[in-house]
């Protein structure tokens, strides 16, 4: 029987130190990973004004002769929304990697209310579906009213109706 017990023994401590190898190199692989994320070509964080109350998809059009030039406030290049959720911008969107996106309604006298991703702005994307600019689309409103919204593109009839 010691002979059992010295070989299970034995075997416990082998497993025990395979098992730290193998935290000790899933630990290494986790911070390789996090490195790998690490932001040096952070985007240039966007400001959003969206008018008070506004509810449904924002339609966002880049690089548009006729839009308007974006603003600066400090580190944030701001996006006026207008009252049906679109803007066109002569801007070049310039997300690189991460940025830090503020939102905000804002009344008539200026006064600004942050709204905050996952609980008033959801469904974020931006991507290139014509050669002549890029797009940026996101929702506003509850996560109730964005389940039951209509796709974004079906939205985008009102943008091009602006153009």
């Amino acid at each position: 029987m010691k002979h059992y017990g010295k070989t299970a023994a034995k075997g416990m401590v082998e497993m025990k130190k395979s098992i730290k190898i193998m935290l000790g190199c899933m630990m290494c692989a986790a911070m390789l990973a996090l490195a790998a994320c690490k932001n040096d070509e952070a985007g240039e964080p966007s400001l959003y004004l969206i008018p008070k109350d506004y509810t449904g998809w924002v339609n966002i059009k880049y690089d548009k002769e006729r839009g308007d030039k974006t603003t600066r406030e400090g580190k944030y290049v701001v996006f006026k929304i207008n009252k049906d959720g679109n803007c066109l911008t002569k801007s070049l969107l310039t997300h690189k990697g991460w940025a830090t996106n503020q939102y905000y309604y804002v009344d008539d006298n200026g006064k600004r209310t942050k709204l905050h991703p996952g609980k008033r702005i959801h469904g974020a994307t931006e991507g290139n579906q014509n050669k002549n600019y890029t797009e940026e689309h996101f929702f506003v409103g509850s996560a109730k009213e964005f389940s039951k919204s209509e796709d974004y593109r079906r939205t985008e009839k009102q943008l091009k109706e602006d153009e």
